[in-house]
């Protein structure tokens, strides 16, 4: 009877078939032999009915998206390698098309697809209600390629054609641990192509950008997730943006207090801080000049003997080591916090945000295999079990998972559950403290299968208005900055730009590359490690965060010691530029804080492949005036020249004055340890902070009479800045009821200045 009826409708629909293409045709689509068309504006999407393959190409016929040569949609549900699909049916309405798939192995799925002006969005699920599939689709090579989070910051070059990874998530691979893989984020953008491309999902995911395929898929899901766009490399961020809000996955507005000099107590102490210790530390930076205006101490304060597995934890909230316990033998103060109020008072009266760490992990219990210690964890984990709060495995039962700390099993927080995320943020603020340094440290990524973890949490951390350092999130940053994971002496230090500059591909603009220095230096300091911290804090002024850990005078090289404070004192002039422009970024979703330069110049070939551990021309916009090219990587302690590529504009040495002409590679370009590592270009006008005032530098170099709009560190304020298009012998300003005034000149800077405040315009006037 079911064969009947299928031939009956199979009747029917080819007798109307006609009718149907005639009246989809009037709507701007069509299918005509093995093609169906669907139009929207001046792009089509062109998808073969015999194997699936899809393309999306221009009024004119030429390919945007190029189709793969052999399959576009493949699936499967079993443990093998997925089948190619023909599409079986399908309808047409407007930009949409919906069908039914069937694979080689007769095995059925559902499609959507939707073209719009700048995007391809296509979702596949199982016909069967309740299944899950391995799926995946592709389409044709293409090259280069960026992005993948921190996937892509451990390939040794920021172009990952030749990337091939079907166990995409945060978990460990054959070459690195859990730990390497904490921002995951599957963008990927072709800048030169003008095509960008995410899937959006919890679990494992299959992704391959190579000579065989340009491959995006998931494993075990009940559907598949994935958008194409297409454009200018700026619009191709501003879809994702708006995508990514959508899909759950949007950002929070930083804030500009993290983009100050910070410091972090592990890169000075390690995991056994205490609070004389903090203090002391604090006080010399301070003392010694460095601005310090948030501090990290992201381990110890709960109470317990270290390294004993019945030590508190981040989730101890509030229970603070303030009480002295007899039999310790850790070699630390007994307690180690002696004081909490005086702690806070001291950062308080100091003007110094105090961070804790944070981590959504519990003890278990012992019966779990646990450590769970009433007297130094408190009920807290007892209180989540009865409401419910963790996460539960199949039979019902709480779920135990292995982490890097604390020992033992522990349970996790359902960040899924609104009540379990508002009852962990709310317990959090019996620490009392003005942010969290967030650091879940966690081994079983497949057991847990959810990338998304922490996104929930820190979004609600900054809705209180909290500081929030991410280490953990997925595609989006609800927090102020996003942390790398951890720098040393000793590492693979070409990681470090390569990583960040993924980040940046990835759609990040507040990025903060680790401490300076990195962790577990201990004194005294050989000639290597001295070189590797001047460079590492050259590497770090011109990135949008940055912070101190081991102490500078450490060195014991007054040389040495100089140039990491103009290092952080050129930071300092710098925050306001930098937060500015994270703020476009953070609105936009273009990484303006920090721009590739296959970003800014999309269309300029020899920016393609600078970014790699041979070459190491590592170098990025920051804003639309300033080139950032700093020395690093493991030839840090004899690398004294770089070759320099400038792309298309005039460019000024910072340091030096000197104007380049651009589009021209600079062989041996002179870079000694002291040199800041910036030129002045592009748009011409900078931000400088001098003196608690902030002023607008414009330097007479491009004339492209493009208007600035600055963004004060409120958050919301704004002055705007109208430049000329022409050169002029001088210049001079005008404000709305304003008679004009010759610009000032700063001789040392080469540029003219003024000071700006909130709500103003300025017109800068080229005097003939």
């Amino acid at each position: 009877m079911r064969s009947l009826f299928l031939e009956i409708k199979s009747f029917v629909y080819l007798l109307f078939f006609p009718i149907i293409l005639l009246f989809s045709s009037c709507d701007g689509q069509s299918s005509e032999g093995d093609l169906i068309r669907v139009e929207s504006n001046s792009i089509t999407l062109q998808l073969s009915k015999a194997n699936s393959t899809f393309a999306v190409v221009d009024n004119l016929g030429k390919e945007i998206l190029p189709a793969h040569a052999i399959s576009g949609i493949l699936f499967t549900d079993k443990d093998i390698s997925p089948s190619s699909a023909q599409v079986e049916s399908y309808e047409l309405s407007g930009n949409e098309l919906r069908g039914k798939l069937r694979n080689s192995e007769g095995l059925a799925a559902n499609f959507r697809m939707v073209l719009e002006a700048d995007q391809l969005h296509i979702e596949i699920w199982a016909a069967q209600e309740d299944s899950e599939l391995v799926m995946e689709i592709r389409t044709a090579s293409m090259s280069p390629v960026y992005g993948l989070g921190d996937h892509g910051g451990y390939e040794g070059k920021t172009d990952l054609f030749g990337f091939r990874n079907d166990h995409f998530m945060n978990d460990k691979t054959e070459s690195y641990n859990w730990n390497h893989y904490r921002f995951i984020s599957t963008f990927a953008i072709f800048p030169s192509k003008g095509i960008a491309q995410v899937i959006f999902d919890k679990g494992e995911k299959r992704i391959a950008i190579d000579s065989v395929e340009n491959k995006m898929g998931v494993s075990g899901a009940p559907k598949l997730n994935a958008y194409y766009f297409f454009g200018e490399p700026k619009q191709l961020y501003q879809s994702y943006n708006e995508v990514r809000k959508l899909e759950g996955y949007g950002s929070k507005k930083p804030k500009f207090d993290f983009f100050e000099i910070g410091y972090e107590a592990f890169g000075s102490l390690g995991w056994n801080t205490y609070q004389s210790s903090v203090q002391e530390d604090i006080s010399t930076y301070l003392v010694k000049g460095y601005p310090l205006k948030w501090a990290v101490v992201g381990s110890g304060f709960w109470k317990g003997e270290r390294k004993k597995p019945t030590e508190g934890t981040t989730t101890s909230f509030g229970i603070w080591d303030s009480l002295p316990e007899a039999g310790r033998n850790d070699g630390l103060p007994n307690p180690r916090y002696p004081n909490v109020q005086e702690l806070k008072g001291f950062f308080k009266e100091r003007g110094i945000k105090l961070l804790l760490g944070s981590r959504i992990n519990f003890k278990a219990l012992l019966e779990d295999g646990g450590n769970y210690n009433p007297t130094n964890d408190g009920s807290f984990v007892l209180e989540a079990m009865d409401k419910g709060y963790f996460i539960k495995n199949e039979s019902g039962s709480t779920e135990v998972f292995d982490v890097n700390f604390p020992s033992g099993k522990t349970y996790l927080l359902n960040t899924e559950m609104p009540e379990a995320v508002e009852w962990f943020v709310s317990n959090f603020d019996k620490w009392g403290v003005d942010g969290i340094k967030e650091d879940l440290m966690l081994q079983d990524g497949v057991l847990l299968n959810n990338d998304g973890k922490q996104n929930p949490v820190n979004a609600a951390f900054m809705d209180k208005g909290q500081m929030v350092m991410i280490r953990n999130s997925a595609f989006g940053v609800p927090g102020d900055i996003l942390r790398m994971e951890d720098t040393k002496y000793g590492f693979d230090q070409d990681r470090t730009p390569i990583n960040a500059l993924s980040y940046a591909y990835s759609g990040v603009g507040n990025i903060y590359p680790d401490i300076v220095a990195g962790k577990y230096l201990t004194n005294p300091l050989t000639e290597d490690q001295k070189r590797y911290f001047v460079r590492n804090a050259m590497l770090a002024a011109v990135m949008p965060v940055m912070s101190l850990g081991f102490g500078p005078w450490h060195m014991q090289n007054a040389t040495y010691e100089a140039s990491v404070k103009k290092a952080v004192d050129m930071h300092v002039q710098l925050v306001p530029y930098i937060y500015n422009e994270v703020i476009r970024g953070f609105e936009t979703g273009f990484p303006y804080a920090m721009t590739p330069l296959p970003l800014a110049f999309p269309q300029d070939e020899n920016t393609f492949y600078l970014a790699d551990s041979t070459k190491r021309q590592y170098s990025w916009m920051i804003g639309e005036s300033l080139l950032a090219t700093p020395v690093f990587g493991n030839d840090y302690a004899t690398a004294q020249s770089r070759d320099l590529y400038l792309p298309a504009g005039k460019w000024m040495d910072w340091e030096s004055g000197e104007v380049l002409e651009g589009e021209k590679t600079y062989a041996d370009y002179n870079f000694p340890d002291d040199k800041f590592p910036l030129f002045i270009g592009g748009n011409d006008c900078i931000v400088l902070r001098k003196n608690d005032k902030i002023y607008l530098y414009y330097f007479p170099l491009n004339f492209k009479g493009k208007d600035y709009e600055f963004t004060f560190p409120d958050g919301e304020s704004q002055a705007l800045i109208k430049t000329p298009s022409g050169a002029g012998k001088s210049y001079s300003i005008t404000e709305a009821g304003i008679a004009p005034s010759e610009l000032a000149w700063d001789e040392a800077m080469k540029g003219y200045f003024f000071e700006i405040k909130p709500g103003k315009t300025y017109t800068i006037q080229e005097n003939r």
